[in-house]
């Protein structure tokens, strides 16, 4: 059977074991306004959406983007499917050793700004992750980015 469409603006292409997830069109949309802020910006970015799950659902490559940031956008993402920014989730982790080490290990994770969740209202249904620039101007596009398409910042 077909799955059902969830969300009130059908940003949700399926849910299973009760987790919506983003869809394709969703997930492209959202790496193309980050692209589009970081033009604005005068920065060259790689740009990655994950699902629930952490499998890539989009990925953009800026051209003139370095090649470290095609790793470093994706596993920003996954960080950030801890339901906080990359960033914010290095600051609850300060101070307690052995999760932060056990994170600083996992290269496919990474604690450096750039990844935010994507919310539909107060589900989770996949994460944004921005690598590239400063850590600040990665953050402010993917925020741009969440704003441009109508999901929270």
């Amino acid at each position: 059977s077909e799955p059902e469409a969830v969300g009130r603006r059908g940003l949700v292409a399926s849910t299973s074991f009760n987790t919506a997830s983003i869809t394709a069109d969703a997930a492209w949309a959202l790496t193309r306004a980050a692209a589009d802020e970081a033009e604005r910006q005068g920065v060259s970015v790689c740009v990655a959406v994950v699902d629930p799950q952490g499998v890539l659902k989009a990925f953009l490559r800026m051209d003139g983007a370095l090649a470290i940031a095609v790793e470093s956008c994706q596993a920003k993402a996954r960080a950030a499917l801890m339901g906080m920014g990359s960033m914010e989730l290095a600051d609850a982790l300060t101070g307690h050793w052995p999760s932060l080490l056990s994170f600083a290990n996992d290269e496919s994770i990474s604690l450096l700004g750039g990844g935010l969740p994507v919310m539909e209202g107060e589900q989770q249904i996949a994460a944004i992750g921005v690598g590239g620039a400063s850590a600040e101007q990665d953050i402010a596009i993917a925020k741009q980015a969440l704003r441009g398409c109508d999901l929270a910042a």
